[in-house]
């Protein structure tokens, strides 16, 4: 085993928690506990959470300074003033020329597949660097076999060069004791119903939404879950206002919370008390509150699409994300069949138990020592 060290650009782990952040942090703890001081975690100062839809002025500054200066070249002279022989770059961006060894970290193509989903500036960015730069760097790892395949098409690189490493879960998340006091603390901060459907994820076109909204009026209108409320969390991205619309035009301004971001442990209570999560993204590398969920014992449905069944797995009711009866229907049956609940809630906990963040970082070290080697 090569004792060179490494360097993790921990630098998009601010963007707050959305997927790419909570696996840059996760990992590197799991990493730095594995690799001691062989791990060198570097970060650029432009780097900071987007707290809205719409950036200021010196967000977008810090985020051209950061995308053209600091993922282009500083992240190398970062890492080799921290005398290390190999760069992990885990959010699919950083420098397109040079010979210093990266392995990159590619959690999806939909930046380049589904540009409409993203803002202009980082579809345009993106698209330019993400696959230059998978093929330049070692080794690409990604969550996925189903984003493994999209990488070697749509980057043209060789099967072989790419390493499916699943995410894990964090230990944060576990089933919610009846006696917690904070189960009634959070349904009282947050003002929840007794039962709801939740969604998590940012506010953004892929996470489908405006669908969400219309299967909700449908099974409140169609089955006998009249009562049924949407309680979202997550921050607001790209285009939000199209779900505002939704919302008031469906006529659904009383039946869906919006709490916006929680803390992760409200998380897990929030996971803990729902009925069921709903999940129906239009496309994901990988889709980490599908196991978050799980491992609350909270029941799941999502899209049959991209990552999303061979993460879930048989512990999760699959349903087409693009028919809003199908969605519909996969919704009102965990909510009204205490068998099927029982049995989702039994299959998913065992399921996450096979996502860990110390096996994705054992994995992740076996890659830098094959590429060290």
């Amino acid at each position: 085993m090569s004792q060179a060290r490494i360097a993790l650009d921990l630098s998009l782990g601010t963007l707050g928690r959305i997927g790419p952040s909570v696996y840059i942090w996760r990992l590197q703890e799991a990493l730095a506990a594995l690799l001691g001081e062989r791990l060198v975690p570097i970060a650029s100062r432009f780097a900071g959470p987007v707290l809205g839809a719409h950036r200021t002025t010196r967000e977008r500054m810090d985020t051209l300074v950061r995308d053209l200066w600091w993922h282009q070249a500083g992240v190398t002279i970062a890492a080799r003033r921290g005398g290390c022989g190999l760069l992990h770059l885990p959010a699919g961006l950083g420098p397109i020329a040079g010979s210093f060894p990266a392995v990159v970290t590619v959690h999806d193509v939909m930046p380049i597949r589904f540009p409409n989903m993203f803002r202009p500036w980082y579809r345009r960015y993106a698209g330019v660097v993400m696959p230059r730069l998978a093929r330049r760097a070692r080794a690409v790892v990604t969550g996925s076999n189903a984003a493994k395949a999209e990488i070697v098409e749509w980057f043209q690189i060789p099967p072989e060069l790419v390493t499916v490493i699943p995410h894990g879960v964090d230990a944060v998340f576990h089933p919610l004791d009846p006696d917690d006091p904070r189960a009634a603390d959070v349904r009282h901060r947050y003002d929840l119903p007794r039962d709801f459907v939740l969604a998590v994820g940012a506010i953004a076109p892929r996470k489908n939404l405006p669908r969400l909204l219309e299967a909700v009026r449908w099974v409140r209108s169609q089955t006998g879950a009249s009562t049924l409320t949407l309680v979202h969390t997550g921050p607001e991205g790209w285009r939000p206002e199209e779900v505002t619309r939704s919302v008031r035009e469906l006529g659904l301004g009383e039946v869906v919370r919006f709490l916006g971001y929680v803390p992760v442990e409200d998380l897990r209570v929030l996971y803990g008390l729902a009925r069921v999560l709903a999940y129906p993204s239009l496309w994901e590398g990988f889709g980490l509150p599908v196991i978050e969920a799980m491992a609350c014992a909270c029941p799941v449905v999502t899209s049959n699409l991209s990552s999303l069944p061979e993460v879930a797995g048989e512990a999760a009711v699959l349903v087409d994300p693009r028919s809003t009866e199908d969605l519909a229907r996969g919704i009102a049956a965990v909510w009204c069949d205490e068998g099927l609940r029982s049995r989702l809630i039994a299959r998913g906990l065992a399921r996450a138990r096979h996502f860990t963040w110390a096996r994705a970082a054992r994995a992740t070290a076996a890659v830098y020592d094959a590429v060290l080697g």
